[in-house]
């Protein structure tokens, strides 16, 4: 086209409302600008918000303080850097064998990740609880209330029943014990509906070991030795704290432990649950409901073995007692998914736990 031609006459004009083309400079500088993104509403600002944690400051606190009365050794010891080292080494090549190989890489482990995650389980079970039903109740004074008001003949009781709670805990080790100790502590005073971290730490300080009205029996099955690891971290949740030989008579009279040995037992079973029968399924799971979980293991048990894993998946499903609740945490990142067929298609864990246990049923 020439000089003379639209684009030699509009060239470099400011563009108005009588000329044909956008407004704003056309010339050789001209850059688009960016549409304006939509301003959030209200409600999705509040959705963006980092929901806050059930479990009480200061309970978080005595729940690190197990951990750091365990393994102040450890963490104090010349060689823990290499040590770590090795652990974090095999942990990022998924050489979960040699990651907890021996005692001293479980120590280390339960030293350096298990304490933020015992942290975030704990928080999970609270956020979680009004969904366990029968199997771990979240409020017994309600439930107490209910029972009164159905049976008017009856005194009124004024200790809740006694119940145990079956835990099984599949890849276990020392962030379940801690969890599951501190989701004890916790109890059902400071849970429910509107509480504040403020009011939730106010009743932390008043709950005493007498208010626990419920024990779990927690059983971890994983094919590392965690037995040694298990038995000093329950010994730290059902025994006193370390205290200055200098504590005033009061702190040494307030020191105690977190719960009762009576209320809380933990057991470890060494044993690869990929290769276990159905009859030694059934035999771990009892007649009663139970709560089995996966915290941050089906990723594993996928990458050992798919046919295998869902295997496990499908007969620990048959043997369960009715009203049983499987519960699975893992990754959001990379470790979510795992590979499959010789195309090494990659599926969300996600898709797989629901093809095979869900359509499976249908």
């Amino acid at each position: 086209m020439g000089k003379n031609g639209k684009f030699g006459k509009d060239y470099g004009k400011v563009v108005g409302k009588d000329l044909p083309g956008r407004p704003g400079w056309k010339g050789p500088g001209f850059t688009k600008k960016a549409e304006p993104k939509p301003r959030k509403t209200n409600q999705e600002e509040e959705k963006d918000l980092p929901k806050e944690s059930l479990l009480p400051i200061k309970l978080q606190q005595l729940l690190l303080n197990v951990f750091r009365d365990a393994y102040s050794g450890v963490i104090d010891s010349d060689n823990f850097q290499q040590l770590l080292q090795d652990v974090k080494g095999a942990l990022y090549d998924r050489d979960f064998s040699r990651a907890f190989g021996n005692d001293q890489y479980l120590e280390v482990y339960s030293a350096r990740w298990s304490p933020s995650r015992s942290l975030c389980y704990a928080s999970i079970l609270l956020d979680l609880q009004e969904h366990f039903g029968e199997i771990l109740p979240r409020d017994k004074g309600a439930q107490m209330k209910v029972d009164s008001e159905a049976t008017t003949d009856a005194a009124p009781s004024t200790t809740p029943p006694k119940s145990t709670t079956r835990v099984i805990s599949i890849g276990g080790g020392a962030a379940e014990v801690v969890a599951f100790g501190g989701y004890l502590k916790h109890g059902f005073q400071t849970s429910g509906t509107g509480t504040t971290s403020q009011t939730a730490d106010d009743a932390m300080t008043s709950l005493t070991l007498s208010d626990a009205n419920d024990s779990i029996e927690l059983l971890l099955v994983d094919t590392a030795s965690w037995a040694n690891v298990v038995k000093k971290l329950h010994t730290g949740i059902t025994t006193p704290p370390p205290i200055s030989k200098y504590a005033s008579a009061s702190a040494k009279e307030a020191n105690s432990a977190l719960v009762r040995p009576e209320d809380f037992t933990t057991k470890f079973l060494k044993h690869d649950v990929l290769a276990i029968s159905q009859a030694e399924l059934g035999d771990l799971s009892g007649k009663k409901p139970v709560l089995v979980t996966l915290f941050f293991t089906l990723n594993e048990l996928y990458t050992a073995s798919i046919s295998k894993t869902t295997a496990f998946l499908l007969k620990m499903t048959s043997v369960l007692p009715k009203g049983s609740l499987l519960l699975v945490v893992d990754s959001p990142g990379s470790y979510s998914e795992t590979t499959v067929g010789t195309e090494e298609k990659k599926y969300p864990m996600k898709f797989l736990l629901d093809h095979f246990l869900i359509e499976t049923q249908k």
